[in-house]
Order: structure tokens, then C-alpha cells, then sequence
């Protein structure tokens, strides 16, 4: 990538929270991909039926298969996200979405994270099979929107920033973890699969002992109290 290209996606990025690369993978690395995130996803849920709002939600695939792992830390979109963001990710976990029923969705929220995440296409996506939407510039703006919850609907189809996140296969998008985003319903059927590395690092990390057991005991003061 040139000079000129990288300034003017970084620019993007800085301005929405979020940009979109075309083409960033080739097919053959979305076909690995998804062949060996379904291989370690029928592995990870033999024997268990999840049931959960987010059970289509898959995390921990760099655990369970070194391709995973190589890909989160020394993938291709590294190098991209730390010219973004303007420091080096920190990678966390590397995961699997797979939408085909109404109820998969994910609702309108921002994640309290510092960070980057990456989301790469393995399907076609766009609003009728539930692709990724954003609201433009909302990372500037986390107070307004940290009433929002990714289990509780939140209509904000009107929103004047809304941006929809349609994508092809091997196409990437780049986000702040504070940046609104969601997922709506798959509404005609079509299969909405996707690729996600998360680099928020561990939100604990830096601090003491001692400081990490005086917010568990304040944390345990909270909770006797609202219960009392």
C-alpha cells in the first residue's frame, strides 16, 4: 500500500470508526478459513447443544488450531490495524460467526475495550442476511451510547449515521471496539458466515496484585449492597 492510499484510509478510520478493505484475502484463504473453523467448530460443540441468545457465536479457535493462532498474530491485517490504530495490536482471540436463523442478531452496541477488531467475510453479506452495521463517528461519542446492550433491541434503522457493512467474500472491515455496531436478523435464508481476530488485549493487564483484589472486594461490596 502506498503512502497516499494509507492516509486516506487511516483518515476513514479515524473519521467513522471503522473502514472497509475490498479483496483483502484471496479465495483460497477464505475456503481454509472456513474449512478449518467448521472442522474446530464440530469438534469444540460435540457432545453439547448450546442454547444461548449467542450460541452462533463461536470464540477461541487460535486455541484450537495453530492456523488460527499464526493468522491472529502474524496475519496480514495486523500490520493494517496497527497503521490505523498507531500502535501494534494486541491480539486476544480469533473467532466464527455463522447466521441463517431470524433470531441471530446482535444488537446495537458499543464494547467498552480499547482496541481493534477485524472482520472478514466468508460469505456475501449485506442487510437481508444480517451483515455488520455501524454508526459513523460513535466511538468519539461513548457516553451517549453506553445505555446500549448487544442483547437488547434498539431500533436505529434511522439514525442518521447508519452505515451497513455489505461485503463480499475475502473483504475485511476494521473497527474500534467503541464504535456502535451490530447485526441484524437473516431475513431471506441465505448462510451469513465471518471471520473475527479481536485485539483488545487483557483488560486486566498493568494492573498489581493488590489493585486487582481491591476492585474484586469493592466489586463484592457493590453487589452486597444492591442486594440488601
Amino acid at each position: 500500500m502506498d503512502q497516499q492510499s494509507a492516509e486516506s484510509l487511516k483518515a476513514q478510520f479515524d473519521r467513522d470508526g471503522f473502514v472497509i478493505m475490498r479483496n483483502f484475502f484471496d479465495q483460497d484463504t477464505v475456503d481454509e478459513i472456513c474449512n478449518r473453523a467448521e472442522t474446530a467448530l464440530a469438534e469444540m460443540n460435540k457432545g453439547r447443544k448450546r442454547t444461548d441468545q449467542f450460541s452462533n457465536v463461536t470464540k477461541g479457535l487460535d486455541r484450537k488450531d495453530d492456523f488460527f493462532k499464526d493468522l491472529l498474530h502474524n496475519g496480514p491485517q495486523v500490520a493494517i490495524l496497527e497503521m490505523l490504530m498507531g500502535k501494534k495490536p494486541e491480539g486476544t482471540t480469533a473467532s466464527f460467526f455463522t447466521k441463517d436463523k431470524n433470531s441471530q442478531e446482535v444488537h446495537p452496541h458499543s464494547d467498552a475495550l480499547e482496541g481493534g477488531v477485524v472482520w472478514v467475510a466468508i460469505d456475501p453479506t449485506d442487510q437481508n442476511n444480517g451483515c455488520l452495521q455501524f454508526l459513523r463517528g460513535s466511538y468519539k461519542r461513548q457516553e451517549e451510547f453506553k445505555h446500549l446492550s448487544a442483547a437488547s433491541p434498539t431500533d436505529l434503522s434511522e439514525h442518521p449515521d447508519l452505515a451497513a457493512a455489505a461485503m463480499n467474500p475475502g473483504d475485511i472491515v476494521f473497527f474500534y471496539p467503541t464504535t456502535v455496531h451490530w447485526s441484524g436478523p437473516c431475513l431471506d435464508g441465505r448462510i451469513r458466515r465471518g471471520f473475527n481476530c479481536f485485539y483488545v488485549g487483557d483488560p486486566w493487564k498493568g494492573y498489581s496484585k493488590e489493585q486487582l483484589m481491591a476492585m474484586k472486594k469493592n466489586a463484592v461490596k457493590k453487589t452486597e449492597s444492591a442486594e440488601s
